[in-house]
């Protein structure tokens, strides 16, 4: 990822002090966005009331508000994954995509308003590109998918074809999103992992072990 993310650490002296004021504004930010009427242009002196902060701090800690409000959602999104138990990805490809495709609609589901207003807001371009890089690292470099991926000599990187697939399983989930009112529409996992796996050069027999695992009881996610 390039720029401000909510995984950048910090490490400048005094780094527990700027870490907690860090957080109060990034809670300030998840905080307001998730209000009923809240806007998706943010001020700086709200924010920085909301948190207990002066402005100067603000700057201190992100440029503007766009960064603030992408950082917040990468931080609930990243989250949400980190919610996944060890044993619920288990050691196949299959039980890794259709458990973090089923984590992303259900956290995007459930945090539904505050997802449309930042992906929608001042900052949805920047956050977009965050999101894919985000999924993007995860299908290479931490999912039994990567060896899928990598293994296609081509032109074209690993990396270039697992940003590739994040970009289309963003992209789908966000229209999905914005026609979805209700968590009762999982079966979206299904859909959503077949067309990653196609894209990523799976064979037959990888597709049709796919459609199975789909059909499977989801696994249980801590709260």
């Amino acid at each position: 990822m390039t720029g401000e993310t909510a995984l950048s650490p910090t490490t400048a002296p005094g780094s527990a002090r700027v870490a907690r004021t860090r957080r109060r504004l990034i809670d300030a930010a998840l905080t307001m966005l998730d209000a009923a009427d809240a806007r998706g242009d943010l001020s700086v002196a709200d924010l920085a009331r909301m948190a207990g902060v002066s402005r100067p701090t603000f700057y201190q800690h992100f440029g503007d508000t766009a960064t603030l409000i992408r950082v917040a959602a990468l931080t609930r999104l990243d989250h949400a994954f980190r919610q996944v138990p060890a044993e619920a990805l288990g050691d196949s490809w299959t039980a890794f995509a259709g458990s973090t495709i089923r984590t992303l609609l259900t956290e995007l589901c459930a945090n539904r308003t505050f997802y449309l207003r930042t992906l929608n807001g001042c900052a949805s371009d920047a956050l977009m590109n965050d999101v894919i890089d985000y999924l993007a690292d995860r299908l290479l470099n931490a999912s039994p998918l990567g060896p899928i991926i990598r293994r296609h000599p081509g032109p074209d990187t690993a990396e270039d074809r697992a940003a590739f697939l994040a970009a289309g399983v963003v992209w789908h989930v966000r229209r999905w999103l914005e026609r979805t009112t209700s968590q009762d529409e999982i079966e979206s996992v299904g859909e959503v992992l077949i067309l990653l796996l196609r894209a990523s050069g799976a064979n037959a027999d990888e597709l049709a072990a796919a459609g199975a695992a789909a059909q499977a009881q989801p696994p249980e996610v801590a709260p």
